[in-house]
Order: C-alpha cells, then structure tokens, then sequence
C-alpha cells in the first residue's frame, strides 16, 4: 500500500482518542467511517468534531467553509463489516485490553481489502502480540497519537517484528500529509518513546512533591516556564548541545546517582488513586477542584487546555 493507493480511512472506537483522530483526517479532506458498538456513543463523537472545528476556526486554523466539507465526510457506524470494507486505512483506538485488541484485528483482516493497512492506537501494549492471529503480519503497525490527537503534532510509528518497510514509510507519508510529526520508532519496546521519557520525568516530580520541595502548582510553574518552554521549540539534543555536552556531563555526574530510580510506581500516585481522587473528572488530584464539578466545568476546561494548545500549534507547527 502506498500513499497514494488510501482514499477511505477506518477509526475504530469514538471515544476521546477515536474522534480526535478521525477529526484530523477529515480536516485533511479524506473521508472517515467512524465505528463505536452504541450510535449514542457516535453521535456524540460527531457532535464533539463540529464543536472541535469551531474552535479551530475561532484560532484561525480552519476557514468556516471547510466545516461542512469536513463533517459531510464523516461516516458513523455501529457495523464492523461496513467500517472496514474497502477501506485502505484502518485505525483501532479502543480499550487499553489486549484480548479485545486481539479479537478485533483478528475481525478486521477478515472482513478488510488485503492490502489495507491496519494501525493500533496502544499506548502500552506491543504489536507483535496485539496481532498475534493476524495472518499478513506485514501491514501491522502501531500509530500512537497523543491527547488531544486533533491538536498535538507528534504520532509516534512503531514497528512490529514482521511489519514491512513498506508499511511504515506509507504510515508516515500519510500522517505528514495530514500535518502531523510522525516518529519512526525502530525498536518494539514498552511505553515507545515519548512514553518512557514521561514516566522518568513524572518519578522524579512526583518524588520532589513528597519531599516537601516544592508544591505542585510551583513545580508546575517550574516546569512551564523552563524545560517547558524551551524544548517545545528546540527539543533535549539541540538543548544539550547549546549548553555544551561537557556541561551536562558535569551535571550528569553531579545528579544521576541522587535522582530517583525507584522501579516501583510512584507512592503519591497509588495513595490519591486508591482514595478515588482522579483528577479533573472526580474533583480532586494535586489540585483541589470544586466538590460538585460539574459537565459543564469540566468541558470549559477542556476547551481553555485546547485554546491554549491551538496557539501553540499554530505559532510553531502549522502552515497554512
């Protein structure tokens, strides 16, 4: 399959990943056939895309006259033959479950063209066993998209044992096509890439937290208003090689064997979590929110983290 060759692209699963993907490539002007098993779940995966390109108009990233277009490309369907027949792009953005990820891409290649390529969302689980009943091995592959995956550039292109490089550089040209920063990942290994990075980053706060060295919306504020700021336009290498590598060779020799390694999950995070608190969406985590937080404060926040991505996006990444 080459680029060229997709016409119709397959999401599967409307939920917050799903619709966000399925919105990118109708922004790009392909026709989407969107699979949920309730039409409860789809129409409001539709209903969230028209209110996400209102606000990309808002930011200027969208003209008005492209939502129609947009949305008139959209297909919404609770049949997974019909999602997938004919289509030369299939995305599965379901349940972090392996059985589930297993029996569904065993489904697809039966009911799917033999050239179509079939993409896992996971953002934990390897390919290699997600398509283990798979016969053409070959065209797997895992695009991992990051929330919201309508606003963040990066998707992460990871190959399994047997996926072709065929398969990999059309899953790329395509997610560059739809203005997105594809990364080929050219080792199958838990958490990916930018995964990994995180979960060392998170240890480290979450152990400075507990320390009492600083609170949370302080480290927050630390973090937006240094590495933040600088690696969102010049990355970690390019940083460490204006600083100079014998400065942070220094610094690594001075803080690696005083930071945390704890292999064990943060205890921070088992505690809040095993009280119920969430985040956001119960009401408490590392910040306190109102005890009734309701729908609507919830999605007003949403949109005030997606306003300030949008201008992100649009002062580093897009080009109209």
């Amino acid at each position: 399959m080459r680029l060229e060759d997709i016409k119709t692209i397959t999401v599967l699963g409307a939920g917050i990943m799903g619709h966000g993907i399925a919105q990118t490539f109708l922004m790009s002007g392909f026709p989407v056939r969107l699979f949920d098993l309730k039409e409860s779940i789809l129409d409001t995966a539709r209903a969230h895309i028209a209110k996400n390109l209102e606000l990309f108009h808002e930011m200027g990233l969208v003209k008005k006259r492209a939502i129609a277009p947009a949305l008139k490309g959209l297909t919404t369907t609770t049949d997974l033959r019909a999602a997938v027949q004919g289509s030369d792009f299939i995305i599965e953005a379901v349940s972090e479950n392996l059985a589930l990820k297993q029996d569904l891409f065993q489904q697809v290649e039966s009911f799917c063209g033999g050239d179509a390529i079939i993409a896992s969302n996971t953002s934990s689980l390897m390919l290699t066993d997600i398509g283990a009943r798979v016969k053409k091995k070959e065209r797997l592959v895992i695009t991992h998209w990051f929330n919201p995956p309508h606003i963040v550039p990066t998707v992460e292109v990871v190959k399994g044992e047997k996926t072709s490089d065929e398969t990999v550089d059309t899953t790329v040209d395509l997610l560059a096509r739809i203005k997105k920063l594809p990364v080929k990942i050219n080792i199958e290994l838990p958490g990916f890439l930018v995964n990994r990075i995180q979960a060392a980053m998170a240890r480290e706060i979450l152990d400075l937290h507990e320390k009492g060295v600083a609170s949370a919306a302080d480290i927050d504020k630390a973090i937006k208003g240094s590495i933040g700021f600088r690696l969102a336009s010049i990355g970690m290498f390019l940083t460490m090689d204006l600083a100079g590598l014998d400065i942070w060779l220094k610094v690594c020799e001075n803080l690696t064997p005083k930071i945390q390694s704890s292999t064990e999950p943060p205890r921070a995070l088992q505690e809040l979590v095993s009280q119920g608190h969430f985040g956001i969406k119960s009401g408490k985590g590392f910040y306190d929110y109102t005890l009734d937080f309701s729908k609507a404060e919830l999605d007003e926040a949403v949109r005030k983290r997606d306003t300030e991505f949008l201008k992100r996006l649009k002062a580093l990444y897009w080009d109209n």
